[in-house]
């Protein structure tokens, strides 16, 4: 449960299968502001519900609810020594809230119940003010990586000590 500036609780819940088209929409809103900004593009943009039911088979999902809209997620799976997160998306008009953090204590959490010693997590280059969110959540560069047909770095890796 977060409670909020207007002090009505949000509930978060791992997500169901009725959530999927929901949670597209709300994934293709919170990473829209990454098109033309982030190269390779976005894979939000051309996301479908095929592709996105194909990724919830490998990942579990936690979603943020607020009187009955979907309005944060995130993604997560272990990963070596980590529990991975991917997705972490929040609609614009709910930012700074405290929805991702609350979605981050929520993952530690899972984290430290699976014997899992950091959480990880990937983020673009280009990226710097997610960047900059994460390493005041505790994650630091523990990495590059680059994206299949660039032959630079594209994303850092990042990862937080558990």
């Amino acid at each position: 449960e977060i409670r909020t500036t207007k002090d009505i609780p949000m509930l978060i819940r791992p997500y169901s299968p009725n959530d999927l088209e929901p949670l597209l929409a709300l994934i293709k809103a919170a990473f829209k502001e990454h098109e033309g900004v982030v190269d390779p593009p976005p894979s939000a943009a051309s996301k479908t519900l095929a592709v996105l039911q194909e990724e919830l088979s490998d990942f579990g999902a936690l979603v943020v609810e607020d009187e009955g809209r979907l309005v944060g997620c995130v993604f997560y799976k272990p990963k070596d020594d980590s529990l991975y997160l991917g997705r972490l998306s929040v609609l614009p008009d709910y930012r700074g809230r405290g929805i991702a953090s609350s979605l981050l204590k929520r993952l530690e959490s899972e984290a430290h119940q699976r014997d899992l010693a950091a959480l990880s997590l990937n983020v673009r280059l280009a990226l710097k003010n997610q960047q900059n969110i994460y390493r005041h959540w505790g994650f630091e560069v523990s990495g590059y990586g680059t994206h299949e047909g660039y032959s630079n770095p594209t994303f850092l890796r990042m990862r937080k000590a558990l």
